[in-house]
């Protein structure tokens, strides 16, 4: 299942006949309650999860993403450990022409981090010019939960979808199930009284210190739990190979 288990010979000759899944993090802080890595936490998990649904491969995992922007981290925290965009988009790039040169023709770039997603498009903009045989997917988690599961997830908790983002409910919840070793839900301070933070709809740098969240988690992780975590997990699980099945025409199990 993972090409860097195989040998040469093995890969020789089962790379034509898989997809292809290549996880995408970073490494940026989440919130006191979340490790600096759990967007390459979620989408190992996912990977795995996809590979055995499909029937697919993992390529190594691409760890390192592009800095997020403050606004989106809620401000300056220590721990954004990034590459810039045009390395970012030749490192993916390179990859994908080093497996689709051995025959690789099915990529899913499986992505955690929002600010990945216009350099992801553009290696694979890049590859379909190189071997316009590829068919290639980016799938970000958060794109297929879908909209009923999501609104029923903000009725239950009481949670609006607007005020659950990065490390906040759903993604606390996620490594709170996936990893719970690495998570210390015990430091989520509570919501603090008032409006909150500026909510900007553009970027700012420096980011105004009223736009700033005092914690990092935008803007509320409360309610967030292991429990809700496996639901989107499996939620997610499934509509991500539902996606790939679809694009790729590849038959669904038999019950």
């Amino acid at each position: 299942m993972r090409l860097a288990d195989m040998t040469s010979s093995a890969f020789h000759a089962r790379a034509p006949q898989r997809c292809a899944i290549i996880p995408v993090g970073a490494v940026e802080p989440h919130g006191p309650h979340l490790p600096l890595g759990a967007d390459t936490i979620i989408s190992d998990y996912f990977a795995r999860r996809l590979a055995v649904d499909i029937d697919a491969w993992i390529s190594p995992t691409i760890g390192y993403g592009v800095a997020t922007p403050p606004q989106r981290l809620g401000g300056d925290f220590p721990g954004v450990i990034a590459i810039t965009g045009s390395t970012f988009t030749r490192l993916v790039t390179d990859v994908l022409r080093s497996l689709t040169e051995h025959g690789v023709r099915h990529h899913v770039l499986l992505n955690s981090a929002i600010d990945n997603i216009s350099f992801l498009c553009e290696a694979a903009r890049h590859i379909n010019v190189m071997f316009p045989d590829t068919r290639i997917m980016v799938l970000n988690w958060w794109d297929v939960v879908g909209e009923p599961f999501r609104d029923t997830l903000a009725r239950e908790t009481g949670v609006a979808r607007s005020d659950d983002h990065h490390a906040g409910m759903v993604e606390s919840s996620l490594v709170m199930h996936i990893a719970p070793d690495t998570t210390r839900p015990e430091l989520i301070a509570p919501d603090q009284p008032g409006p909150g933070p500026r909510r900007l709809r553009y970027h700012v740098f420096p980011l105004p210190q009223d736009a700033a969240t005092p914690s990092g988690i935008v803007y509320t992780a409360r309610k967030a739990s292991a429990e809700i975590g496996g639901r989107v997990a499996d939620q997610v699980a499934r509509e991500l190979a539902a996606a790939v099945r679809l694009e790729f025409d590849i038959d669904a199990p038999r019950p």
